[in-house]
């Protein structure tokens, strides 16, 4: 009985030290399973530019393309051909009706020959019948002579038909122009049936350039393009509602119709103004503005006036001063 009570009350004991120790907090602490960093406020910083006050020289750059310009692509899908000679290749210049490239056909050729030849053996036939007649008067041969003629007739048209169906085969220039691509096979002297076999770029010989705001063409005035490294002479020919067209001057015979040509036009310099790159100007409901960046690097809207657009930048003519920052 004695050794039941001591072990109640050893257990009781242990007991009471467990929570004393939960109570206590003398236990030892369980880690924290996430520790949450926290960075201070940092203020957002801008992408800025500051506003400029100057001189702006204007420069108009032109993209002259060939006046009608046109694509034109030549297929040959018939199986039965086969390649005589290619006479183009990419680059040459070629008039209307040229043959670029012309083709045989066995079956065509074959069919010509047979009639050719009838048509030989029958006007042999008649020469002898005519001369038969001329020996003996007595003889007449004036009907199959005749029926003779028909049949020759008949047999040129049969090679006529012939000519003109191998004559659709080949393929001839539709227009005057330059030759701009040609298939693989066709430039190695090889010929696989199908579409697009030769392209051609043609137009009128003129130029045409979309028309720039703010600058007057007075016809006549000659003007110099340019493409790499060379320099091209060119006046005035024309100027319509959206496009200006110019004629050449000099020799245009090495550029083909798909080069287009660069014209600058330097305009009368802008003397003491006040610009800022185009990207910091904003359009909004109301007009322009732009965000202007205080000491404190905080922005502000500031509505603006803008005047001719320069290269990259805006001419402003109201709400800046020159020197302020504004963001991009």
């Amino acid at each position: 009985m004695a050794d039941r009570k001591k072990r109640t009350g050893k257990w009781k004991l242990l007991l009471c030290l467990a929570a004393g120790s939960l109570l206590t907090g003398c236990g030892k602490a369980e880690p924290e399973l996430v520790s949450t960093a926290r960075t201070p406020y940092e203020k957002l910083a801008y992408d800025t530019t500051e506003v400029k006050k100057g001189n702006l020289t204007p420069e108009i750059t032109l993209k002259l393309k060939a006046e009608g310009l046109e694509k034109i692509t030549y297929d040959a899908t018939n199986t039965e051909l086969k390649l005589d000679k290619v006479y183009v290749a990419v680059g040459d210049k070629v008039e209307k009706g040229e043959l670029l490239v012309s083709f045989r056909s066995d079956s065509l050729e074959a069919k010509m020959t047979q009639y050719q030849d009838e048509i030989a053996d029958k006007q042999l036939l008649v020469e002898h019948y005519v001369n038969l007649m001329s020996c003996d008067a007595s003889l007449d041969y004036n009907e199959d002579i005749a029926n003779l003629k028909r049949d020759i007739e008949v047999a040129e048209l049969y090679v006529e038909e012939a000519e003109e169906k191998l004559s659709r085969y080949q393929i001839t220039a539709k227009e005057s122009g330059t030759i701009t691509a040609m298939d693989n096979y066709l430039q190695k002297g090889g010929f696989v049936p199908g579409n697009n076999l030769i392209t051609e770029v043609c137009g009128t010989g003129n130029y045409e350039a979309d028309l720039p705001e703010g600058y007057e063409f007075n016809m006549g005035d000659t003007y110099t393009a340019t493409l790499d490294a060379l320099s091209y002479e060119l006046k005035v020919a024309g100027v319509e509602e959206n496009k200006i067209i110019f004629s050449p001057v000099s020799d245009m015979a090495s550029l083909s119709e798909a080069d287009v040509l660069s014209l600058v036009i330097t305009k009368p310099t802008l003397e003491n103004v006040i610009y800022v790159k185009a990207s910091a100007v904003k359009e909004g409901e109301e007009g322009h503005f732009v965000y202007l960046l205080d000491d404190s690097g905080y922005r502000k809207v500031v509505p603006v006036t803008v005047g001719e657009k320069v290269g990259n930048h805006w001419v402003v003519t109201s709400g800046l001063s020159g020197g302020e920052k504004v963001t991009l």
